[in-house]
């Protein structure tokens, strides 16, 4: 079944495969958050920790933070395909609409029947 116009189709429609990418990412921060960074904010906040361990442990979940901020930009940009707006598709040349003369194309259609022996000879009859 066809949509009868097309471009109404997406029109105020959620892009489900946006929807379903930031409900994958906010599950998978919600396991992150429970598993890792919690436990380490409270080692964190462990007195027998010296200085160095407390800034190896604050590297790793920067580099942590990192790596999620960019799966999330880098799965909403594959998803909104923003490469589309920065390297288009080749697309056929455009050609040129010939626009004719609608009287001068008519007159060349049309065909006239030869005139008839007796019309010319009642016309004739008539003078």
């Amino acid at each position: 079944m066809t949509t009868p116009c097309p471009h109404l189709r997406h029109r105020g429609a959620i892009r489900w495969s946006t929807f379903v990418f930031l409900v994958v990412f906010t599950i998978l921060l919600i396991v992150v958050t429970s598993y890792v960074l919690i436990p380490g904010l409270e080692a964190i906040q462990d007195p027998k920790l010296t200085p160095e361990e407390k800034r190896s442990l604050q590297a790793w979940y920067r580099l942590l933070l990192f790596v999620l901020l960019f799966i999330l930009f880098a799965g909403i940009v594959i998803t909104f395909r923003f490469g589309r707006f920065f390297f288009p598709r080749a697309t056929a040349p455009r050609t040129q609409t010939q626009y004719v003369d609608a009287w001068a194309e008519s007159a060349r259609r049309l065909q006239v029947p030869p005139p008839e022996e007796d019309e010319e000879e009642n016309a004739d009859d008539e003078r």
